[in-house]
This record gives structure tokens, C-alpha cells and sequence, in this order.
């Protein structure tokens, strides 16, 4: 299914890459004169600055003996380069030991056989004569002291890449696919598994898979070459049969989609591509990456009527969406998630995502959303010193695995939420992406919470951790209406304490909070009285207080805590305003007129709370 879907992409795409090619890196251009036939020196560009990337041939390679390439090939193929090593000085010289020389010969020995090849097969190109000259006429040791064996060589006729005319395209498929289907006088023909066909089979892929972190030259999308991997003794794609065109068109396709930033993404050691069977549709994908408002509301809003049913099953037939997660182990392809649905059923599935993660800023009365890397980071270790969270210490393929939760409606990994508690309760660092992710987590993660956790304030829950955390925002409050130039406030000091154990804790500081409402009464009688009867309504939601907190109520706690801020935040802004326009404050909104939110820490809505 993974490879028919690659072979459809590949056959839908209008700018698809030749057969045998990929897009590489060229570092030196060797240009040839089209009139001298090789009579005149060629013109060595260097292009290393340039990062320019050509589509070239190339095929996977390995071995003590490995094919050279088409034309455009390393320094040691195409011009016998033994390589750079260290000297007794430090400064990097060229190589005279007789194995390093001997292998670069025999290497572009090689070279030679095969470009000479192509020439002999093409005598009416022009280009074929001017390179076959050069071939016979340049000497072994002319090389620019920056170049390494390494360096990536392409050859030109006054500045046209020679490697780009048909007559080279047609000729190194063929010699590819000719290679890769066995060897000579057996048989290679049979049923393809991926297109159904019978065809020309391949002993071994003949594209490797590039653009997935830690891969190597070879990295293979099927790779069978141990005894462990042999399915009835037989090696490679014996026993996996997959035709040449199929097997060029799915690891292309592959190689395309990883080096398209529309259709791939990076997270962690793995890579994340994606597509559509229609390669015009709108996947709304990139939303993950980089959420903007005004998408993510209407994706949001796509929830009101979602297409079920019949109606999806029918769209799948017209369009589908593709993604793919990958990793690499030892130069072999992991497939670590892969999904097909159909394009509404994505933003639906997205919607939902970001309607689970949704927070409210209720100083700006609106609502926000966070990309996958954010939230990932969110749950790494925050560094108070640089103001900033250390991204080595994310979870390990945390960003993937929330990708993964994202696309198939799932609930993200079970670790989650005691590491991102922990992180929180050690570095006393509490912002809107970790609450995205704290209620993200507990709507996935518990059916019994998903109602409780809604993005604004609940004041009839009477869940105790949800409660717990709404008091401790109310003491808090008191204090800062007290004591606006406070330093360190109660939060500082207990929050850590008061979400594991919060009889304790909050206990002590009802007590503490009795003389900072005689200290507002002597204000505003009427404000005290307020904010005294609000925290008494919302002692009488509890029984009693608990003693400890299970982890689901210590997140409760958290989104507690933070929904009565912001609501506070909210009733703060409105009296402002109210003020501002020279209106005289009732008692409620002097209790609400709190100097712990202000403009300036407000200015972006991924402001610190904690």
C-alpha cells in the first residue's frame, strides 16, 4: 500500500526528477570548450559558496567496488583524486600513499569505461566527441588544492550540463535498470506485488533514500541482505518482488517529498512527509508547523459539521491524504507511523486537535493555539538563568509522536503528562504552551475530564483538584491586592507544594490571608468583602480538602489555577476600561480591578503565569 501510494505520487507529479537522478550538491564545474575538442584547457569553476544543488544521476552504491556514476561523479571518479590528508604541520596536502593513489585510479578507470561508453554510443552529439577528447587528453594530477576526493565533479560544454540531454537521461536508465534486475542469463521477470504486473523485477533498489536524519550514502526503503532478513534462503527483493518502475518511482517519489519543505517536516531523528492523491489539494498540514488564527479557526469551526459515513468513504475515492513518518538504523528505512484518510477526515482530525490544546488569554479575550515543536518544547527543562527552555532536554521523539496523536485522533504518549507535571513542579515555570499541553493531555488521555476541561472558567466544577487550583488563584489575588510591589509572591513559594498536597497548604494560607483583607478593607470595604465572599463560595464546593492529589487531579489543579487567573484577567481588563471611561466601580469590579495583570505583561500572549 506505502509503495503504490509513492508510485501514484510519482506518476502525479508534472515536475517529476528523471529516472536514476536526485538533486545534489555540485561543488566544482569542469567546463569544456565545444569547438577546441579538447585542445584547449578546461575551465575548473568552483562552486562550493554557491551550496548549488543540480539534478544528477545517481544510484545507490557500496562495496569495495562500487559503480561509478553518469558524467557527474566525485573528484576521485572523474579525475583520479586520491584525497586530502593530514600533514606533520597540520595544513591538509594531498595524498602519495600507493593505496589512496591506486584506488583513485581504479576508481576513475572505471569513470573512464563508462563515459567512454556513452560516447561511443552517442558519435553525432557534439558534447560526446568534446568529452571524449577531454578524456584522452587530461592529465592525472592537475587538481585546485581546495578540492577533496569527496567533492562532487560535474562536467559541462560551454556551461550546458552535459548530464542533462536526453541522450544521457535514456542511456543511464537503462544501464541502471539493466544492473539492478539481476544477474545475466537468469531469470528477472515476474509478478510485481506493487503494480501487479509481470515485469522486470529488481535484485535491489536502485535509488537510496535520502534527506532522513542520521542517513547514509546508502539508506535503503527495503533492504534484505541478512540471514535473519531471508524469507526461503533468498536474499534482497527475491522474496519481495518489486518491478524496476515501480521500485525507481516509489524510492524517487520518496527522495522528492523529503527535499520539498512544503511536504516535510524534521522532529527530532525522524522525518515527516506528506501528500494528497490530488496534487492540487490543500492539505492544511502545515498548520501543525506554524498555526495561524484565522486557519485554525475555520478548522475549528469544521467541527460543527463533519462529514461522516458514506460521505467520507465516498470522498476517500476521490482524494486521500498521505503521511509518513520515518526514521533511520543502520542505513535501513524505519517506518515509524504511516496513515490514509480521507482529506476531510484530516481537518476534522486537526480541528479537533486544535480545539483539545485550545487556551484562553483572557486579558486579550482571545483564544490561542500552538505548532507541534512548540508544544514538544514546552516539555522540556526551563532555564530561569536564560530565560528560555533547554530544547535538548525535550522527550525523545516527543515532537513525532504528538504528529502522530494529531493525524489519527489518538491520545498522546501516557508519559506525558507525569513529565510535563514534573517539569513544572521543579522549575516553577508555567506558560500558555504548557498548558496547552496539560490540557491536551488530560482530554486524550481521560474520558472522565474531557467536559471539565473546557479553555475557560468552570465555576460549578467541583472536582477537588480543579477547585484546590481556583483557591490557590484567589489567594494569590488577595495577596497581590494587598501587596502590589510583592516579590515573591504565595505561588513562588507553595504552588509546588500545594498541588501534591494541598490540605496543608492552602490551610495555612486561608489563615495567612486574613490580615490582606483588613489591609484592602482599610481601601475599600467593599472590595475585601468581595473578594472574601468569592473565596468562601469556593471553599463550600469541597467536602473537604484533600490531603494528596493523583496525578490527573495535580493537572486539574494546574488548569484550575490558571482558568480563575484569566478570568480574573478578563474582569481586570473590563474595569480598567470601565475606569478609563470614567464610570465609578462597583464593589465586584474593584475586587476585580487586580494589579497582578497589567499591559505590559500581556504583550504577546506567550507570556509567562508563573
Amino acid at each position: 500500500m506505502l509503495l503504490q501510494s509513492l508510485v501514484r505520487q510519482a506518476d502525479s507529479r508534472q515536475e517529476d526528477t528523471p529516472e536514476y537522478y536526485l538533486a545534489r550538491r555540485v561543488m566544482w564545474q569542469i567546463d569544456l570548450s565545444g569547438t577546441g575538442m579538447g585542445s584547449t584547457e578546461p575551465l575548473v569553476i568552483d562552486l562550493r559558496q554557491e551550496g548549488r544543488k543540480i539534478t544528477a544521476p545517481y544510484t545507490g552504491r557500496s562495496g569495495s567496488k562500487p559503480a561509478p556514476l553518469l558524467l557527474a561523479d566525485t573528484a576521485q571518479f572523474a579525475l583520479a583524486h586520491p584525497g586530502l590528508i593530514k600533514g606533520p604541520d597540520g595544513e591538509r596536502t594531498l595524498s602519495i600513499g600507493s593505496v589512496d593513489v591506486t584506488k583513485a585510479r581504479t576508481r576513475h578507470a572505471a569513470y573512464r569505461d563508462l563515459v567512454t561508453s556513452w560516447c561511443d554510443d552517442h558519435p553525432h552529439l557534439s558534447q560526446a566527441q568534446t568529452v571524449s577528447a577531454w578524456l584522452n587528453s587530461q592529465p592525472l594530477n592537475a587538481w585546485p588544492l581546495e578540492m577533496d576526493k569527496d567533492h562532487l565533479i560535474a562536467i559541462s560544454v560551454d556551461g550546458e550540463w552535459i548530464h542533462d540531454l536526453p541522450e544521457a537521461k535514456s542511456w543511464w536508465a537503462e544501464k541502471v535498470k539493466k544492473a539492478k534486475s539481476g544477474k545475466t542469463g537468469k531469470a528477472n521477470q515476474g509478478l510485481c506485488l506493487v503494480c501487479g504486473h509481470v515485469m522486470p523485477l529488481l535484485s535491489t533498489l536502485p535509488v537510496p533514500i535520502k534527506g532522513i536524519p542520521n542517513s547514509g550514502m546508502n539508506t535503503q526503503l527495503v533492504c534484505l541482505n541478512q540471514p535473519a532478513h531471508f524469507r526461503a534462503g533468498t536474499k534482497q527483493l527475491g522474496a519481495t518482488p518489486i518491478c524496476v518502475d515501480c521500485g525507481t518511482k516509489s524510492a524517487t517519489a520518496l527522495n522528492t517529498l523529503l527535499a520539498d519543505p512544503e511536504h516535510r517536516a524534521f522532529a527530532d531523528d525522524s522525518a515527516i512527509v506528506w501528500w494528497t492523491r490530488d496534487p492540487d489539494s490543500d492539505t492544511s498540514m502545515w498548520t501543525l508547523r506554524d498555526p495561524q488564527p484565522e486557519e485554525v479557526a475555520q478548522l475549528v469551526a469544521g467541527l460543527r459539521h463533519p462529514q461522516r459515513g458514506r460521505d467520507v468513504l465516498t470522498v476517500l475515492d476521490e482524494d486521500a491524504f498521505y503521511a509518513l513518518t520515518l526514521r533511520v538504523n543502520t542505513n535501513r528505512v524505519i517506518v515509524a507511523d504511516w496513515i490514509t484518510i480521507p482529506v476531510p477526515e484530516l481537518k476534522q482530525r486537526l480541528g479537533t486537535w486544535f480545539a483539545d490544546q485550545q487556551t484562553w488569554d483572557g486579558w486579550n479575550n482571545i483564544y490561542t493555539y500552538w505548532s507541534v515543536w512548540r508544544l514538544a518544547l514546552a516539555c522540556a527543562r526551563w532555564d530561569k538563568h536564560k530565560n528560555k527552555y533547554i530544547d535538548t532536554t525535550v522527550p525523545k521523539h516527543l515532537q513525532a509522536d504528538l504528529t502522530k496523536a494529531a493525524l489519527h485522533g489518538a491520545a498522546p504518549p501516557a508519559h506525558l503528562l507525569p513529565v510535563l507535571l514534573q517539569r513544572i513542579r521543579a522549575d516553577h515555570h508555567l506558560d500558555r504552551p504548557r498548558l496547552a499541553l496539560l490540557r491536551l493531555a488530560l482530554i486524550r488521555n481521560t474520558t472522565r475530564h474531557k467536559e471539565l476541561c473546557v479553555p475557560q472558567l468552570n465555576p460549578q466544577s467541583t472536582e477537588p483538584g480543579y477547585v484546590c487550583g481556583r483557591i490557590m488563584a484567589m489567594l494569590e489575588a488577595i495577596q497581590r491586592k494587598a501587596m502590589p510591589k510583592v516579590n515573591t509572591t504565595i505561588t513562588d513559594k507553595y504552588l509546588s507544594t500545594a498541588v501534591v498536597s494541598p490540605r496543608a497548604v492552602l490551610t495555612r494560607l486561608r489563615i495567612g490571608a486574613r490580615p490582606h483583607l483588613r489591609t484592602i478593607g482599610r481601601a475599600s470595604e467593599p472590595a475585601a468583602k468581595a473578594m472574601d465572599n468569592r473565596l468562601r463560595d469556593v471553599f463550600d464546593l469541597l467536602d473537604t480538602i484533600p490531603a494528596h492529589l493523583s496525578t490527573e487531579q495535580q493537572a486539574l489543579f494546574i488548569l484550575g489555577y490558571d482558568h480563575q487567573r484569566a478570568h480574573s484577567a478578563r474582569a481586570a481588563a473590563q474595569a480598567i476600561k470601565a475606569r478609563e471611561g470614567g464610570k465609578e466601580l462597583a464593589a465586584e469590579q474593584q475586587a476585580d480591578a487586580l494589579p497582578e495583570v497589567s499591559a505590559e505583561d500581556t504583550e504577546s500572549s506567550d507570556s509567562t503565569l508563573w
